[in-house]
């Protein structure tokens, strides 16, 4: 088996949402609760098609497979994608999403922040200026899907916003099932998956004491129910609303993502203020 529609992304616009929905979907088998990454990741390219089809052996004769791999839509950092894709299966229907582009970088923070701690600065200003291919890269939507647009012609590929589904969930996913050529579902029982809200992330307070000179040392001799104690309980916090950017970096990134907005929404035939920039 292969794939007949893979979700490309973007990463924090919804994406998860998405792949529960169509996990569900009793005409689809969808990759349960993984990411495969097998036209990104140089590693797992390397292993071969026939690793990557082992994905789908699960199959049980659902009309449609799928597989959903947010790195897909990140051109900046797994820049031959595109060409993979394509060469593999110009066939392929294509899933994008789409959010406010600083809201979806804000969000991009608080996820990478949590998985990975140190790995990510711990503030969002330095975490765009210092790893702006990570961060605002993928919020160049319009840069991003026309490495697409470049393989797949339009009619093969999707474009979805997040905030359209967040405001009518059923007529998002009419839409979808109308594309991939299913029926729709009776009931999307999913809600919104893996939100930004109410996340855990290491504080800045954590990133401090990580520098002390003596902190791997003490690292190994303490216990580790204590040390998960302190982190959670001296180290860590919640994240009850989006954090923002300085003004300065904000007008910095702006320069970068307002045009690349205002063609990918001219594409989509959304109106130029459907996201404001302030």
């Amino acid at each position: 088996m292969r794939p007949d529609f893979i979700v490309i992304g973007a990463m924090k616009c919804g994406t998860s949402t998405i792949c529960a929905y169509l996990e569900d979907h009793e005409d689809v088998f969808m990759v349960p609760r993984a990411e495969p990454n097998f036209f990104s990741h140089d590693d797992r390219f390397a292993q071969g098609v026939a690793a990557y089809e082992a994905h789908f052996d699960a199959h049980r004769g659902e009309k449609l497979c799928g597989e959903g791999s947010n790195d897909y839509g990140a051109g900046a950092l797994y820049p031959q994608s595109a060409d993979r894709m394509a060469a593999y299966h110009p066939g392929l229907k294509l899933i994008y999403i789409a959010r406010h582009p600083l809201e979806r970088i804000a969000s991009a923070w608080i996820q990478n922040r949590a998985n990975s701690g140190d790995q990510v600065p711990p503030t969002l200003d330095l975490a765009v200026t210092r790893m702006p291919d990570l961060f605002v890269d993928q919020s160049l939507y319009w840069k991003n899907l026309s490495r697409y647009r470049a393989h797949f012609p339009d009619a093969q590929i999707f474009v979805g916003f997040m905030e359209d589904l967040s405001r009518d969930r059923a007529a998002f996913f009419e839409r979808l099932c109308e594309f991939l050529e299913i029926p729709p579902s009776a009931e999307v029982r999913r809600a919104h998956m893996n939100p930004s809200s109410g996340k855990v992330i290491p504080s800045q307070r954590f990133s401090a004491v990580n520098r002390l000179p003596f902190i791997k040392t003490a690292k190994k001799i303490l216990p580790k129910a204590l040390k998960t104690t302190v982190k959670r309980e001296l180290l860590s916090q919640k994240i009850t609303e989006r954090p923002d950017f300085s003004d300065a970096i904000k007008a910095d990134i702006l320069k970068t993502v307002r045009p690349d907005a205002e063609r990918f929404l001219a594409h989509c035939g959304k109106p130029a203020d459907f996201w404001t920039f302030g």
